[in-house]
């Protein structure tokens, strides 16, 4: 097993903050905040693509430390999701049932039984209606993602890498983008879901990969960094209500390639953050992103009671 990256937890960290800062933005009515005719809290906004990093940090982290793993089979698979699930079900159904009886108790809304088969098998994103927090869908597209990733890992000894992230990933892309013109705007529903999400995670396996080949640092360090923010700047507004509203009917495909554009300037970051950039890990290595870091889970689950008080 590959040792824990010190980086990954800091960038943990700043995707919790940038999911806080956005949810509460969004509590209190989106307020803005002019500085010299400049709106700060839309230059902010960057923080509701939190989400995404968290995606593309799981991309990262599930190729990074099981593809050392030589001939990964289905047997693996079978060990993989125990693994998972032992690692995030018990933290999460606390969380279902705390929140159903915070509902119950304090909402006085009825119990349903459905809200804890929803949360039991992470279906929030298939029945949101059930969904007994508004943040859990994160959590149905994680577990989307879990099982795919095996077979990427099965079949890249196999075919090989590329061939074998193309197939997967590129179709996954190609099913959302032919979704949005075959079903509209009734693909809203899917665009919490891993058709419209798997590009998030792919762009993470690809900095994985690229990090494990030992790829040497980038040169232009702050000019790639501006790059990439840039890129992500670029997701964010392609994925802003005025771009969206230019068309009635095919809307969501500005949120396939938002989501990828976000997805990938976030990766680059990453794969920077991990490649020797001293300021990088002053920033994210130190002991307070990386405590923070490491309790990430917990605090996404929780952060909505925060934002009650």
């Amino acid at each position: 097993m590959r040792q824990r990256i010190q980086a990954l937890d800091g960038l943990r960290f700043l995707a919790a903050i940038g999911v806080l800062w956005i949810h509460a933005w969004t509590f209190c009515g989106n307020p803005r905040c002019y500085i010299a005719g400049i709106d700060f809290a839309s230059i902010l906004a960057i923080g509701g693509n939190g989400v995404d990093l968290f995606f593309v940090i799981s991309g990262f982290c599930m190729y990074y430390f099981y593809a050392s793993k030589s001939n990964f089979s289905y047997h693996d698979f079978y060990r993989f999701i125990v693994k998972r699930w032992v690692r995030l079900s018990p933290a999460f159904y606390t969380a279902v049932v705390v929140f159903i009886l915070i509902g119950v108790f304090i909402y006085h809304s009825s119990f349903r039984y459905e809200s804890l088969v929803v949360g039991i098998f992470y279906l929030n994103t298939i029945f949101p209606q059930y969904s007994v927090a508004s943040h859990f869908w994160t959590l149905s597209v994680e577990w989307q993602f879990y099982i795919i990733i095996p077979f990427l890992l099965i079949y890249q000894s196999r075919i090989g890498f590329k061939k074998a992230f193309i197939y997967i990933f590129g179709s996954i892309f190609i099913i959302a983008i032919g979704c949005v013109f075959v079903f509209k705007s009734g693909c809203e529903v899917l665009t919490g879901n891993i058709i419209f999400r798997g590009a998030e995670f792919g762009c993470g396996v690809i900095a994985a990969k690229l990090f494990i080949a030992g790829r040497p640092p980038l040169r232009n360090k702050v000019l790639f960094f501006i790059l990439f923010l840039g890129i992500t700047y670029i997701g964010r507004i392609m994925i802003s209500k005025p771009v969206l509203s230019l068309s009635v009917d095919y809307y969501n495909i500005f949120k396939v390639f938002g989501f990828t554009l976000s997805a990938s300037g976030f990766a680059g970051v990453l794969y920077m953050a991990l490649t020797s950039v001293k300021w990088f890990n002053l920033i994210l290595g130190n002991p307070l992103c990386r405590s923070m870091g490491r309790i990430s889970y917990r605090f996404y689950l929780w952060h909505p009671l925060v934002l009650s008080f």
